[in-house]
C-alpha cells in the first residue's frame, strides 16, 4: 500500500512508539515461507539486508530488496518467496503503540512502503540495534531504545529526501517539457495531467522547485521566446503569437505589454533601432 510520507511522519510524530524486539532471517535462493502470520499486538519494520524476495502481507505483494522499509501491522498473513540466485536476509523489529491509539490510527494496523533509497546509515543502525538487544542489563535495554528512535528518525528523513529528490526530477522534466511544447496550447491541468499529477500538488511542487507557479513560468518562457522573434524574424506579430502558443494576437499582445511595459510592436522597433 502506498502512502504518503507526511502522513507516515505524522503516524510516528502522534504515537506513543515503544521498541519491543528485532531479529534476523535468511532464506536460500527459490524457497516459500507460507502460513504464518506477523506477530499479534505488535507492528513490525522489515528491512532488506541482502539479496530479494516477494514479501506479501494479507496478500499485497511488495518486491523487496534493500533501498526499501516495509512496514506492517498485528497479525497480518505472510508469503514470502526469493526472489533471483541470492540469499535472502531480513531484519524484523517490532515496536508497540498502545491500543487506544492504534484504534484511531489506522496506520499502526495498515502494511505499506517507505522507500528510502539505499543509505549506509540505516543499516548501520539496523546492525547496533541487533548487537544491542543481544545484550543484558538495563542499560544496553535503554540503548536499544535510543537506537531505535535513531532508525526510525533516519527512515523518515532518508524516505523525505528520496520524495524530494523524486520530485526535482520529475520538475527538471517538467520544465523540458514546457520548453520544447510552449508554442503548443497548454495549461497548468494539461501539464499535471500529463505527469499524472493532482493539480494543486503539481503547482506546489513546481513553485518550490523553481520559486515560480508554473502558469507565470511558462507565460515568462513564451515572453522570452516571443522576443527573440520579434527582434530577429519578419513575421508578423499573429504569425509570432501563434508560435509562442498563442491563437488570438491580441491577447498575445496584452500578455506582452503587462510582461515587459510595451507592445511587440514598440518592443520590435526599439530593437530595429539599437542594432
Amino acid at each position: 500500500m502506498e502512502i504518503n510520507i507526511n502522513q507516515i511522519i505524522d503516524y510516528y510524530a502522534q504515537a506513543t512508539v515503544n521498541f519491543v524486539d528485532i531479529f534476523t532471517n535468511k532464506m536460500e535462493p527459490d524457497r516459500k515461507d507460507i502460513g504464518r502470520t506477523t506477530a499479534p499486538g505488535k507492528c513490525g519494520l522489515v528491512f532488506p539486508l541482502a539479496g530479494s524476495a516477494c514479501f506479501s502481507f494479507n496478500g499485497t505483494p511488495y518486491i523487496m530488496e534493500p533501498g526499501m522499509v516495509v512496514h506492517a501491522g498485528p497479525q497480518m498473513p505472510i508469503e514470502i518467496h526469493t526472489i533471483g540466485d541470492k540469499v535472502w536476509e531480513y531484519a524484523v523489529v517490532h515496536y508497540h503503540i498502545p491500543a487506544e491509539e492504534a484504534a484511531i490510527n489506522s496506520l499502526a494496523t495498515q502494511h505499506f512502503l517507505i522507500n528510502t533509497g539505499e543509505n549506509s546509515k540505516i543499516i548501520n543502525l539496523v546492525q547496533q540495534l541487533i548487537e544491542s538487544y543481544a545484550m543484558p542489563g538495563s542499560m544496553a535495554t535503554f540503548k536499544s531504545k535510543s537506537i531505535f528512535m535513531n532508525l526510525v528518525e533516519t527512515i523518515l528523513i532518508s524516505a523525505k529526501m528520496k520524495v524530494l529528490d523524486t520530485a526535482n526530477e520529475m520538475m527538471e522534466q517538467v520544465i523540458q517539457y514546457i520548453h520544447e511544447h510552449y508554442s503548443k496550447p497548454l495549461s497548468v491541468s494539461k501539464i499535471a495531467q500529463e505527469f499524472g499529477m493532482e493539480r494543486r500538488r503539481f503547482a506546489y511542487l513546481f513553485e518550490q522547485h523553481t520559486g515560480m507557479n508554473p502558469s507565470s513560468y511558462l507565460t515568462e518562457y513564451r515572453m522570452r521566446r516571443a522576443k527573440d522573434l520579434l527582434r530577429y524574424c519578419d513575421s508578423t506579430v499573429t504569425e509570432i503569437a501563434e508560435c509562442v502558443g498563442y491563437v488570438d494576437s491580441f491577447y498575445f499582445s496584452r500578455v506582452f505589454k503587462k510582461s515587459t511595459g510595451m507592445s511587440p510592436t514598440a518592443y520590435r522597433k526599439i530593437m530595429m533601432e539599437e542594432a
